[in-house]
């Protein structure tokens, strides 16, 4: 029995719905032989559970215009600052309008799918993974902002702040992991996306310099 027979079934399974089903199969399929095709339609079944299906995903065209935008800290008051923070994720936010929002389990699916992926070079392995962070990336994002609205609807103290920082922080590994995949999947822009991975760090490590104040303090 050839790979290309043996994928076939696995993707009859996606095809079906019967996603739990086609993650079993592809899972001891990936032992058996750990083909890049094998690992994406492992990928792919974890997807179609979260709700993704894999003939839409690539027309998922905001990796096309991946930007990375700086954000000046110098001179902001820590409220403005971290307001700074949260505005600049919204816009990316924004910009992928076109990019689902999963549930907690999505997310967890997503999340195994991107494991799965992550130590292949295969370009094409690459560029779905890369897709699969944005989507990752947008759910948790309209999550975090959806929070950070109702806690701005009151007194903000520093101790509320740091859990958002933090948060935040978080985002700008994944954009990181992101542009590094995008790397691996053109290789005729690894320039650009290198200079785009280069300013995220630098865009981090301007943030991990801001002081956090000892003592709880109200704004």
């Amino acid at each position: 029995m050839t790979r290309e027979s043996r994928l076939s079934t696995g993707h009859q399974l996606i095809d079906q719905r019967r996603y739990g089903e086609a993650v079993s199969y592809f899972k001891k399929l990936l032992q058996a032989d750990p083909h890049p095709h094998v690992k994406m339609a492992l990928a792919s079944a974890y997807a179609g559970r979260a709700g993704i299906r894999i003939e839409k995903i690539y027309t998922f065209v905001v990796l096309r215009d991946f930007q990375a935008e700086a954000v000046s800290l110098e001179g902001l008051s820590l409220n403005q600052q971290t307001e700074n923070l949260v505005r600049s994720l919204a816009r990316y936010a924004e910009h992928w309008k076109k990019v689902p929002v999963l549930s907690e389990q999505g997310r967890a699916d997503v999340g195994h799918a991107v494991e799965v992926l992550q130590q292949d070079t295969n370009a094409g392995v690459r560029l779905y993974s890369g897709v699969l962070r944005v989507v990752l990336l947008k759910s948790v994002v309209e999550q975090g902002l959806q929070s950070w609205g109702q806690v701005t609807a009151q007194s903000l103290c520093s101790d509320q702040l740091q859990p958002y920082f933090q948060w935040m922080l978080e985002l700008t590994d994944t954009l990181i992991f992101i542009s590094r995949d995008l790397q691996g999947a053109f290789p005729d822009r690894q320039k650009e996306f290198a200079k785009y991975e280069t300013e995220l760090a630098v865009f981090k490590a301007e943030a991990q310099k801001i002081p956090w104040p000892q003592e709880k303090i109200c704004f």
